[in-house]
């Protein structure tokens, strides 16, 4: 009897002590990353796949508002560059579906309102789709409509959006396809006149909540990326969805990788504060207000670096700049949250915003984070260590080995990294920017070789 009742209580533990939610964990690939410069640069090569169950392509793709076709907006970056053409291939390892994204902040929302507004376009944009999946080998869709009824959209966009998935959905189920929606967590009126959630959760597999952009960069006060706690914080905002979606396992909480830099105003440096606006552009991802993590980590040495204990976030900054960025602890209570309110999982945007080389620690060493919380089971044995020299040997100024636009200040070990301006390339003789036809570049004259040889080939 007592085996008898050690083996029943034994069973019972198995099932319910030990067994662990699935949860997803979702790398969402921005393939803008392909134009950042030198060490920022990103591959599809550099995607660690044992991280992800799903990869989800970013940018890129749109749709027709005259027409409701889906459209590919850059096909120099994914048709030329064959960054569509290899998705299939990045199926393997622990990533078991390739999903790709229409729309995004570059979509037009009045494209999206005219698409949903129009029978004829959305057979049009179902029937290009189809097409558009299986000639790629992608296995879902996910739809970001940044936002209905806002940027040039109107106020019917609210049911129209619901429309639109409900007919979706139907093509999704016939072709086993999976849909997902970006939404913006607001907790504020504007929320509900953007989303009819209790209709949108019926139709979608997954709902990306999405945080970082709850603050416009561009306002003119210091703000974080995806604060935890406080007014249209994360906490509030997982609550509001969950309680209206009625749904949990459909949402995927979405952890901001990059980071958000502005001008402080008198050097000012509580959150809240006036500022000047975004940061300047970098020599590296040259986007005002915006920083990879990987193009920051390295230089974190040099910031002062503060974590705010009520928001749960870290901050920092250096002279008359100020940054919001997520580290190991902030990722972390974002996760508890996730696990304790059993959501669906999470969705990192993006992947290719992380320290994927190794610079400053292990590679993806905060996407490994997710992992590790997520899916503790999951053991990544070490990965290599950098194999990339010091940034700084020695002082000086130098030109970039790979682009001959950009050029690197060495001082004391500090690299400080810079760029010259349109039609200019950096002359080392000179430690000068100078026009392009008067400095020679040896990187340029090998593309342009290897183009020429490429081309013959093709012609033969």
């Amino acid at each position: 009897m007592w085996s008898l009742n050690c083996a029943f209580v034994l069973m019972i533990f198995m099932i319910y002590g030990c067994a662990a939610k699935d949860f997803k964990i979702f790398c969402q690939y921005d393939m803008g990353s392909f134009y950042y410069k030198n060490s920022s640069k990103f591959f599809s090569w550099n995607i660690d796949l044992r991280l992800c169950t799903h990869l989800v392509y970013g940018t890129g793709v749109g749709v027709d508002g005259e027409t409701g076709d889906v459209t590919i907006t850059d096909k120099y970056l994914l048709v030329e560059n064959d960054i569509l053409n290899v998705a299939h291939r990045l199926k393997r390892d622990n990533v078991k579906k390739v999903m790709f994204t229409i729309g995004g902040w570059l979509e037009e929302s009045s494209d999206f309102s005219k698409m949903a507004a129009d029978a004829r376009k959305r057979d049009r944009f179902f029937t290009s789709l189809v097409r558009f999946m299986y000639g790629w080998g992608f296995d879902g869709v996910q739809i970001d409509w940044r936002y209905p009824t806002q940027r040039g959209g109107k106020p019917e966009d609210r049911k129209n959006f619901i429309l639109l998935l409900e007919e979706l959905k139907i093509i999704c189920q016939e072709h086993q396809f999976i849909l997902m929606v970006a939404v913006l967590g607001r907790t504020d009126k504007s929320t509900l006149e953007w989303y009819d959630i209790p209709k949108l959760v019926q139709y979608v597999h997954y709902i990306n909540l999405m945080h970082h952009d709850n603050r416009d960069p561009y306002k003119m006060h210091l703000s974080y990326n995806a604060p935890l706690s406080g007014k249209n914080g994360v906490i509030e905002s997982v609550k509001l969805w969950k309680k209206l979606s009625k749904a949990p396992g459909k949402l995927i909480l979405n952890i901001p990788l990059f980071v958000r830099s502005y001008i402080m105003e008198k050097h000012k440096t509580t959150v809240g504060s006036p500022c000047k606006g975004p940061g300047l552009k970098t020599a590296l991802t040259r986007k005002s207000g915006f920083m990879t993590y990987n193009e920051w980590c390295v230089q974190a040495d040099t910031w002062t670096q503060k974590f705010d204990e009520q928001a749960q976030v870290p901050y920092a900054y250096r002279d008359d700049h100020w940054i919001s960025f997520e580290n190991n602890r902030s990722i972390t209570e974002k996760l508890k949250l996730l696990k304790s309110q059993n959501l669906g999982g999470a969705i990192s945007s993006t992947i290719d915003a992380d320290d994927f080389s190794g610079k400053c620690g292990k590679k993806h060493a905060l996407e490994r984070v997710i992992l590790e919380t997520l899916d503790p089971q999951t053991v990544l044995v070490d990965m290599d260590a950098p194999t990339e020299p010091p940034p700084c040997l020695k002082d000086g100024v130098f030109r970039d080995i790979n682009d001959c636009q950009l050029y690197y200040v060495c001082s004391a070990g500090h690299r400080s990294d810079y760029e010259c301006r349109w039609q200019e390339f950096f002359d080392e003789a000179k430690s000068e920017c100078r026009p392009m036809k008067e400095v020679k570049c040896e990187v340029l004259e090998a593309a342009l070789k290897a183009r020429e040889l490429r081309d013959s080939t093709r012609s033969m």
